[in-house]
């Protein structure tokens, strides 16, 4: 089971929505959803395109990110659950060591449709442990989602009444892009190896995004693509950086797209790498065409999804 955590910006729920099928098909893929943005319009869609084709999600209802970021369950996503009729919620609840568990779980609660599934997802150790397990519990936890920074021993309580998945920030962030150029490739993560024989679940990540959060997006200097793959079958997930040469100045970003996507098609064609992101950027490339920096994100993590499907399948 892989659980992919994305922030509902426009391009990351984009990514997810055209991949609602693929994800469908899986059937071993659970994406978290942190909303940053009011509910209607882009989630709306989104979620409607998983729920058509079957894909189970995980809306964390208390964002600590974006417009609608707070201490407790997030109005306008309270409400809008509300508006849904006959769909199956499961809930995630963000949990660290300053959380009101008490406070927060009553919320929720009172909020939040009786009926749904629950997930605790730990960035730290509640302070009140023993009421946020048997309370949870009441309340249909079905997921905890444990930190990789945490020790699993914390948690073992938890992991005997749930799904324990273990999550892990495997993108490894540069101030500027141009610092990609000397740092080429590295490991994303070995859990898809030893999840299993760790006694977990399954185990999650943040796709070539990243945990750290930024409002809005700026103008490079530098133009970087990242990339996931496997080199063989049973290997670990290694992530590559092709990025931009002529990094001077912000000027003319869609020619410092085609540098980075010309190294990036190179590779793909010398590890004979397909799939549709893969050929989308190759398509880009033949073309001269330049899609803007929030296509190639989206293409970034629907490669990424694309190849958690596979690797799940065996087929990667």
């Amino acid at each position: 089971m892989y659980t992919p955590y994305l922030r509902g910006k426009q391009y990351e729920l984009l990514a997810l929505k055209e991949r609602a099928g693929l994800l469908g098909t899986s059937g071993s893929i659970v994406p978290i959803i942190e909303p940053v943005r009011e509910p209607d319009g882009g989630l709306d869609r989104c979620l409607n395109s998983l729920r058509e084709a079957a894909v189970e999600v995980v809306l964390v209802a208390n964002p600590r990110v974006g417009a609608l970021s707070g201490a407790g369950i997030a109005t306008s996503l309270s409400e809008y659950v509300q508006h849904q009729r006959d769909v199956r919620w499961n809930f995630g609840l963000l949990i660290d060591e300053s959380t009101d568990v008490r406070a927060l779980l009553a919320q929720y609660d009172a909020l939040l449709p009786a009926e749904s599934e629950l997930t605790l997802i730990h960035r730290g150790v509640s302070s009140d442990p023993d009421f946020l397990r048997s309370e949870s519990r009441r309340l249909g936890r079905k997921y905890d989602l444990v930190d990789d920074s945490l020790r699993q021993r914390h948690f073992r309580q938890f992991l005997r009444e749930s799904i324990g998945i273990i999550l892990h920030d495997g993108f490894r962030a540069e101030e500027r892009n141009s610092g990609y150029l000397a740092r080429e490739e590295g490991v994303f993560t070995e859990d898809n190896l030893y999840f299993r024989e760790e006694g977990w679940g399954g185990f999650g990540d943040y796709l070539t995004i990243g945990s750290g959060w930024t409002e809005g997006g700026f103008t490079p200097r530098a133009v970087a693509i990242h990339w996931t793959y496997q080199p063989s079958p049973g290997a670990p997930i290694m992530i590559r950086h092709f990025t931009s040469q002529s990094n001077g100045d912000t000027a003319n970003v869609g020619g410092k797209f085609l540098e980075a996507c010309s190294k990036l098609v190179r590779f793909l064609d010398e590890r004979d790498l397909r799939g549709p992101a893969a050929n989308t950027m190759r398509q880009h490339l033949e073309s001269q065409t330049y899609p803007g920096l929030g296509i190639v994100k989206k293409l970034s993590v629907q490669n990424h999804l694309e190849l958690m499907a596979a690797v799940l399948a065996g087929s990667a």
